[in-house]
C-alpha cells in the first residue's frame, strides 16, 4: 500500500534522474560569407577544418547552455541585443548527445530583455551535414 509520502518520494527520484545537465556550446559568429540562398558555400577538406573555420569567426562563445533544438529554430542567449547585430551565423553543439556541430544561418535578433535575446535561425544543411553525404558525379551550369 503507497501512502502520500511514498508517493512524494517516487516523484522526487523521477524529477531527479530526468535532469538534464546544461552542456551545449554555441557560437555567434560575424563576417560569414553565407547565405540561405546557397548561392555561395565554402569547401572544407576536413570536419576539423570546417570547425576550426567557423570558430575561428566567433565573437561570443557561450557554454553550458541546455540543449538546443534544431527544427526550433530560437536560441535564447545572455547577450544584449545590440551587441549582436553584426552577427550573421551561429553554430552549436550538443555535447550532452553527441559530437556534431549544427550551423545555421541568423535571421534576426529580438530584445527579450536588458540582457537576454531571442536569436531566430535557419540550419544551413550544407555545412550541418556537409561530411554526412557524398557528391556523385553531377554537371555544373556556369553563368
Amino acid at each position: 500500500c503507497f501512502t502520500w509520502n511514498h508517493m512524494f518520494h517516487v516523484k522526487h527520484l523521477l524529477e531527479v534522474s530526468m535532469y538534464i545537465a546544461p552542456g551545449t556550446a554555441v557560437r555567434l559568429l560575424r563576417n560569414i560569407p553565407l547565405d540561405s540562398t546557397y548561392n555561395h558555400t565554402i569547401y572544407f577538406g576536413s570536419r576539423s577544418a570546417q570547425t576550426s573555420y567557423f570558430s575561428s569567426m566567433a565573437k561570443y562563445s557561450l557554454n553550458d547552455y541546455t540543449y538546443q533544438r534544431v527544427k526550433r529554430g530560437v536560441i535564447r542567449v545572455g547577450i544584449v541585443a545590440d551587441n549582436l547585430y553584426d552577427c550573421n551565423y551561429v553554430m552549436f553543439q550538443n555535447s550532452n548527445f553527441g559530437s556534431k556541430w549544427f550551423y545555421a544561418f541568423i535571421k534576426s535578433v529580438e530584445y527579450v530583455n536588458n540582457e537576454t535575446s531571442d536569436v531566430t535561425f535557419e540550419l544551413d544543411v550544407i555545412q550541418s551535414w556537409f561530411f554526412d553525404f557524398g557528391l556523385q558525379q553531377c554537371f555544373v551550369e556556369r553563368e
